[in-house]
């Protein structure tokens, strides 16, 4: 199973950050800038992510259609996917988890914290692939 990670994140500093961190704790990351460029990366059959890491607020397409997308497509219905977003509203995050989203970070966030999360839904993935 691949461990990668595709990072969808439109601010190049966080998405540097969060590709580090991941990368110090042996993932594969490829980041994505833009809506459009992340959901492309994400349907990748060559090399199809292990999780995705989504921002909400993107240029070009929202996070919100960009999981809706992804649900509904078979490569990546199973695919876990973090919603990191700097909207904390109660409906967003329930919007959020509404169309597919395994869980939602807020941030400002740890990093410490995302590590894990990744790190969780990576692992839990690799189980449930040996279980089948």
């Amino acid at each position: 199973m691949s461990k990668t990670v595709l990072i969808i994140e439109d601010d190049p500093d966080i998405a540097e950050c969060l590709r580090l961190a991941l990368e110090r704790a042996q993932l594969t990351v490829r980041v994505a800038l833009t809506g459009e460029e992340g959901l492309s990366a994400s349907l990748n059959k060559d090399d199809p992510p292990a999780a995705i890491l989504l921002d909400l607020l993107l240029p070009g397409m929202s996070g919100i259609e960009i999981c809706r997308r992804l649900r509904s497509a078979e490569p990546t219905k199973g695919t876990p996917i973090i919603m990191v977003s700097a909207k904390t509203a109660e409906t967003d995050i329930e919007a959020g988890v509404a169309v597919g989203a395994n869980c939602y970070i807020t941030k400002p966030f740890s990093i410490r914290d995302v590590v894990e999360r990744v790190h969780a839904v990576v692992l839990e993935g690799k189980e449930q692939k040996a279980k089948s």
